[in-house]
């Protein structure tokens, strides 16, 4: 191999390249490189970040979720209270006014019975009567007839 002036031409071309290249060509392709590098962490970061946040919102959401059955359960409860209340007092006022038709009922009966006897007493006393004048054949006063049924009364 042969060292001669071309081959020290192309050296000294290729340190002047080199150099022209480390201090013009290399900054600008390290910056780009270390630009896109940091955008690249950055947007890695705010993933890492969005899912902390997903995460977090995720947690929010479930005890929002939780807090919310555990009202709905306790309305459903105390509706369901309200509904066996309401139930319990219609049922209290059912048995109420039963209690008070049938007191009124036997009210009514007992007044009916004990106007039917008085007027039983009253058309036996007439037939009894009636039976005596004719097997007397003689008319009862009025007072006979009171004393007759005051007599009859208390042997009763």
């Amino acid at each position: 191999m042969n060292i001669n002036a071309t081959l020290f031409g192309q050296t000294i071309a290729f340190v002047i390249f080199v150099a022209i290249c480390w201090k013009y060509v290399w900054p600008p392709i390290i910056a780009a490189m270390a630009e896109r590098e940091k955008r690249i962490a950055d947007g890695l970061e705010a993933a890492k970040k969005a899912d902390d946040s997903l995460e977090e919102a995720q947690l929010a959401f479930d005890k929002e979720l939780n807090k919310a059955k555990v009202e709905a359960s306790e309305l459903i409860d105390k509706a369901n209270q309200r509904a066996s209340q309401i139930v319990s007092d219609a049922k209290n006022k059912a048995q109420d006014e039963a209690e008070k038709i049938l007191s009124s009922a036997s009210k009514t009966i007992e007044n009916e019975t004990n106007n039917a006897k008085e007027e039983l007493k009253s058309q036996m006393s007439e037939i009894i009567i009636d039976t005596t004048q004719k097997i007397l054949d003689q008319e009862i006063s009025p007072e006979k007839h009171d004393d007759l049924l005051k007599k009859a009364a208390a042997e009763l």
